[in-house]
């Protein structure tokens, strides 16, 4: 199955046209497969790049933590945070099951239109909103139960 026929309605390409979607179909140099158990992203280091999980699913692991953070599934972006700010990776990530990822690093955007650009930057923003919105939702939780809590005392 072509790259392409595989990604085509993910929702990172919900805004591309169908030729921006052939193109970025055809990087298929930068897909790379990983076996269960395999660290994708490694906790600590520093290369920035971003990928987009075509097939398996990942799970997000902290240090500090005994259980997974997080279960990502084909579709999702991840890598992000150091993709835009450059730090060290917050967390690791290890492939679940057999996967196929497309790494996205600065070669490979160089590689892909101005418009293609602009779409994964503002995809990568509207996930970013997204997430900051319900982590603001999270908050507002915690603060009503803990001033509950405290309101008893």
């Amino acid at each position: 199955m072509a790259l392409v026929d595989m990604i085509g309605n993910f929702p990172l390409l919900k805004d591309f046209t169908a030729k921006e979607k052939k193109m970025f179909g055809e990087m298929d140099h930068s897909a790379l497969a990983y076996n269960k158990g395999d660290v994708i992203i490694k906790e600590g280091d520093s290369f920035a790049s971003l990928y987009l999980l075509i097939r398996g699913n990942v799970v997000v692991t902290k240090s500090g933590f005994d259980n997974p953070v997080a279960l990502l599934k084909e579709g999702t972006i991840f890598g992000e945070i150091s993709f835009l700010t450059k730090r060290p990776r917050q967390s690791s990530v290890v492939a679940k099951d057999n996967v196929l990822v497309l790494k996205m690093d600065e070669k490979f955007l160089s590689k892909v239109t101005p418009d293609i650009r602009d779409k994964i930057k503002n995809y990568l923003i509207e996930i970013l909103a997204n997430r900051l919105d319900a982590m603001n939702q999270a908050l507002v939780k915690i603060s009503h139960f803990a001033r509950g809590s405290t309101l008893g005392e």
